[in-house]
Order: C-alpha cells, then structure tokens, then sequence
C-alpha cells in the first residue's frame, strides 16, 4: 500500500463526504483485474479497524460494531462501495477501501466523513465547459497570487462530497485521486496557471470543478461546470426526430377532434329526431265525417289494436232518397 502526504493532516484524501445518517462511500474498480479481496477499515487513532470484508467466494463480513448499519448495495464486480442506513457523528473519520487484484496487486481509496458543520460549497460563478461523453475535457485555472504558488488542488464536486483531482505541491509532487490516475493529465505549474485534462468523460463528470491556488499569504479559487454537448451529426438526428414525433402528434390530435366532432353530431342528430316524433306524432286523417274514427295513430298501432275492442261500436245512420216511382 502507497500513501502520499500531502493534505493538511499529513496524509492525502481522495474523497471528502458530508455525514449524514444515510451516505455512500463510493469506491470502484474501472479495470478488467480479478478481484481477489476488497476490505473496508476505519481510522481509529493510531491504528486502523475492520469495517467490513467483501470475497467474491465467501461473501460479506461485517464486524459487529457495524452489523445493522451498513451494507453493500451493489456487489457487481466493479463496484465495492459502503453504504450507510443508520450513521452516527461517531462514523465521522477516515476510511480506507482496498481492494486486492490480480495481477494489478493492491489499489487503495482514502474517503474522509467530515462533520456537516464543516463542509463548505463555493458559491463562486461557474464558468460553463462544454463535453461529449467519451471525449476529453480541459481546464485552465489563471490565478493572481502575490508571490510563489504553495500548491494548486483540483477538485470534482458533487452532492455531498468532493473528489480530488491531483494536488500540486511546489516541490513538483503531484499527487492524483483514485478515480482519476489514469484519465487525467495537469500542467500543475505555468507562470500564472494551471491546466488539466480529463480524458474519457463519463456521466459522472458532468459536474462542477474548482482550482484552488494556495500562496504564502493568499488564496484564489475558481469554478467550472461540465455542461453536455451534442455532435453535429446527433444533433441533426435528434431535431429532425423531435420534429417528426410534433407532427405525428399533430396529426393525431386532429383526427381525433374529428372524429369526436363526428360522433357528437350523429349523436344531437338522433336525440332531435327522437324529441321531434315525441312531441309531433305522426296522425292519419278520418275516412269520413259521420263518426268519429276508432282508431289510433299508426306510430302507436299495436296498442291502437289492443284498446280498440274496449271502446263502444257506434251505428251509422245514412239518409237515402227514395227514387222508387209508384206510378
């Protein structure tokens, strides 16, 4: 295992994560090694204590202090990050993930959980930086400090935490994070700034970035955010989909207002036909004027005919003109 000295209390940090009941220590293994062991331990004084072992054969172990409160979310073969349900302020410290390959041998990532109190976000305008996932990425941080440049420190920040980037000492050490040995390319000292590279962008990096230059008796610190960009040639597909899938849209919108308007006049159609023959029946006028008519309309004739045999049978009387001649 290899320490670098470099943070304040001697020893340099790859990630910095706020406490809180609920966190998770990430810690992955990017390259295609077998991984033999990964062992999780906490700073306790002087010495270190066991947290927890994950074997891909034997599985998990979790010492009892810990047992209930933390667990392995993701046990994939990358992935060997530390989740925490039930955290106490007593887990605030540093942890160390280790995980032993082969034939890469042994990788190792130092998270510090740091009281909420104490951790700080910047409130500096970002400067926008724009990136593709799988290209590249630079920055250039121009600093304006009085005097000799002590180090320079490159920083991703997320929710919750930061991740280091490398840290420039004026030695000419130059100390990279965990996630970023083999991705990341700096210029830690030019006359009046500092650039790095980050090749391969992930969706992870799209996030914000500070450089912060320490001198004797002064400090500078500036931000970026990584925003997305498209390719030209995506970007023509992605417009003219959007712009198929509007019309299409469109389109349907209208054959569906139609046809309800269709609907809806077929419909006030038939209920105007049905009040008109209710109120306005249909009457078939009398053969003649001797009697009144014993029957009903036709559009109710059945009935007609059922309560036709109860109403009285009325005689017809005809006046007829004698045309006999006697003589």
């Amino acid at each position: 295992m290899k320490f670098v000295l470099a943070s304040m209390e001697g020893r340099f940090v790859d990630s910095t994560i706020k406490h809180s009941e609920k966190m998770k220590l990430e810690c992955t293994y990017p390259k295609k090694a077998v991984i033999i062991q990964t062992s999780w331990m906490k700073q306790h004084g002087s010495h270190k204590e066991n947290v927890a072992v994950l074997h891909p054969t034997y599985g998990v172990h979790i010492e009892d202090k810990y047992r209930g409160r933390i667990y392995f979310e993701n046990t994939s073969r990358e992935d060997q990050s530390l989740s925490f349900n039930k955290s106490t302020l007593e887990d605030v410290g540093l942890y160390f993930c280790s995980i032993v390959t082969y034939p890469d041998g042994v990788t190792e990532k130092v998270i510090e959980v740091i009281h909420p109190d104490a951790f700080e976000m910047s409130e500096r305008q970002n400067n926008p930086v724009f990136a593709k996932p799988g290209g590249s990425v630079t920055f250039t941080c121009h600093y304006d400090i009085e005097g000799s440049v002590q180090q320079v420190k490159w920083e991703r920040i997320k929710a919750g935490g930061t991740d280091t980037i490398v840290l420039c000492t004026s030695v000419g050490g130059r100390s990279f994070g965990s996630d970023f040995r083999n991705r990341a390319q700096v210029d830690c000292f030019g006359r009046a700034s500092s650039t790095i590279v980050i090749q391969n962008v992930t969706a992870s990096d799209f996030a914000t970035y500070r450089c912060v230059a320490t001198g004797r008796n002064k400090t500078f610190e500036m931000c970026f955010t990584v925003v997305a960009t498209w390719d030209h040639k995506w970007f023509i597909i992605y417009i003219a989909g959007g712009t198929s899938a509007a019309v299409l849209l469109l389109v349907f919108l209208l054959i569906f207002c139609i046809t309800t308007a269709y609907r809806k006049k077929k419909k006030r159609k038939r209920i105007t036909e049905a009040l008109f023959n209710a109120l306005y029946p249909t009457q078939e006028e009398p053969g003649n004027n001797y009697a009144e008519h014993n029957y009903h309309s036709s559009w109710d004739t059945e009935r007609g005919k059922e309560e036709s045999s109860l109403w009285p049978t009325q005689e017809i009387y005809v006046n007829c003109i004698n045309l006999r001649n006697d003589n």
